[in-house]
Parts: structure tokens; sequence; C-alpha cells
């Protein structure tokens, strides 16, 4: 297809006149004959229309009549921006909504976006709807040539928390037990979790101890369990309370951890009362993460 074909293709499509398009930079005349194939416009001149029909001068210029390259070109940039904002639900309806959907890299940005959707839903406590998300990134995964490693490995990691909470909650499309985790721990939760696994004997990851912040609620947690299980209740406590009472933002689905461990430090130091109420939290927040 030759530029004034694809000019003209692209300008009709657009529903825009001869006059709309030319503007104040070239006569609509000049522009009759460029689409006509009359005359073949100036690099300032394809330059000008380019920007008017919101395509690269490159494409005006290439051989290509791909129009799925067009039509990238046009929603990539406004996908990426939304991904890089951090806007990742309108990045996701983007990416669905786009009439390249199926290209590769449309993919790869939706199954990262809706992953991050889950893991926000996670911190919420929606963890039915976490579930949900995390199963479509991976699906997601399935439908791109890129490396999704990552993806699927961090989707795991929080699938092996979640299930810590209950048994019911867990991927439809893989067994998190046979998806290595050591892809997401570029994640500090997935660290945590991590740590935790060993810890539990589920795992046997070195070195993970050293890479947690130990001041992070991450950090103190680990400590307050390794003190719980040396028997060191108030030291224990005292890291919990630490966590809960501090600035640091706390996933809810962590919270009832703590709430479960708390109480059984309250037991141990004879504080009942706090240990009664620390039970009653404990139950309310596990009936809210898995209405």
């Amino acid at each position: 297809m030759q530029i004034g074909e694809k000019i003209k293709k692209l300008r009709t499509s657009k529903l825009m006149t001869q006059a709309e398009l030319a503007g104040n930079e070239i006569t609509r005349n000049m522009l009759s004959r460029i689409e006509n194939g009359a005359a073949q416009p100036s690099l300032d001149t394809l330059r000008y229309l380019a920007k008017r029909l919101n395509v690269s001068a490159g494409f005006l210029l290439s051989d290509s009549e791909d129009e799925q390259m067009y039509i990238k070109y046009n929603e990539i940039y406004g996908i990426k921006s939304a991904f890089l904002s951090g806007d990742y639900r309108i990045c996701r309806e983007m990416c669905l909504n786009s009439a390249t959907q199926s290209d590769d890299e449309i993919r790869m940005i939706l199954a990262e976006c809706t992953l991050e959707i889950a893991i926000d839903e996670f911190i919420k406590g929606e963890l039915h709807t976490a579930c949900e998300y995390f199963d479509m990134a991976i699906q997601e995964c399935a439908k791109t040539v890129y490396n999704t490693e990552r993806i699927i490995s961090i989707a795991s990691a929080y699938f092996r928390y979640i299930r810590r909470i209950s048994s019911t909650l867990s991927s439809d499309y893989i067994d998190e037990n046979e998806v290595p985790i050591y892809s997401a721990l570029s994640l500090d939760f997935c660290k945590y979790i991590g740590v935790l696994l060993t810890f539990e004997g589920e795992e046997q990851l070195s070195n993970l101890d050293d890479v947690i912040d130990k001041q992070s609620i991450y950090g103190l947690h680990i400590s307050a369990l390794k003190y719980i299980r040396n028997e060191d209740y108030e030291r224990a406590h005292t890291c919990l309370c630490r966590i809960l009472f501090g600035e640091q933002e706390i996933p809810k689905p962590m919270m009832y951890f703590l709430f479960c461990d708390l109480e059984v430090c309250c037991k141990e130091i004879k504080d009942f009362k706090a240990a009664y109420e620390y039970s009653i939290d404990k139950i309310e927040l596990l009936q809210r993460l898995l209405s």
C-alpha cells in the first residue's frame, strides 16, 4: 500500500475530511494529490500528517499493511501509562477491551496487572476475590510466549499462604506445592512466606532470614514465632504488639495469624482477658476473610 493510500485509509477510518486533516499546514488540494499518488509528501509534511492521524511517521513509510500493528501502536501507550502509574484495574480493562488483546505483549501486561489486583484484594482480606484474580493471572500466562515464571511463582506463594487459613481456598489451575517459589522471592511478602514454609518444614530455603528487614512487620513476626518456639512468650508478645500497634500496613490475612499468636502468648503469660479478646477478634476476622 502506497503512502497516499495509507493516509486516505486512516483519514476515512477516523471520519476526517480532507480539510480537517490538512489543517493550516498544507492545502486540501495538496492532500488530495498526496492521497491519489500524484505527489509525494516532504518529510515535514509526513510528520505533520502522522501526528494528526496519531500514528508514527515510520508506520506511513513502511510497506506493511498490517492494521493490527497500527491499532496496537494507538493503544499500547495508554496501556503502559496506566500500568506504570499503578492504575492496574484501568489497565486490565484497557487490555481486555484492546482490539489486539491476543498480542503477546498485551497478554503479558494483562497477566501482570491481574496479579497486582489479586495482591491488592489479598491485602484487603477479600480472599475469594483474590483467588479468582490469581487464577485469572495464571490463565493469562498460558496465552503468551513471554516468560511468566515469576507471575506463576508469586501466585503459588500467595495460594500457599491462603491455604493456611482455609484448605478450601486453592488454585483451580495449578498445584501450588508443585510450583517452586524461588522466582517469587523478589517480593518482601513472598520472602516472608518462604521463611514461614522453611520454619514449618515445608521448604528448605536458605538465607531468607538475612534478606528480611528485622524491623519490618514480617521480620518481627518471624522473631515472634521463634520466641514462641523457645517458649519465651513475653518477648514474642512484645514483637507481636509492635506489629499490631505500629504504622506499617498489615495485610488482613496476616492479621488473622497475629491474633492467633497473641491469643497463645496471652494465655501463657496469664493475661486471660486479653487472650479472650484476641480469640474473639480472630474468629470475627476469619468469618470476614471467608465470607
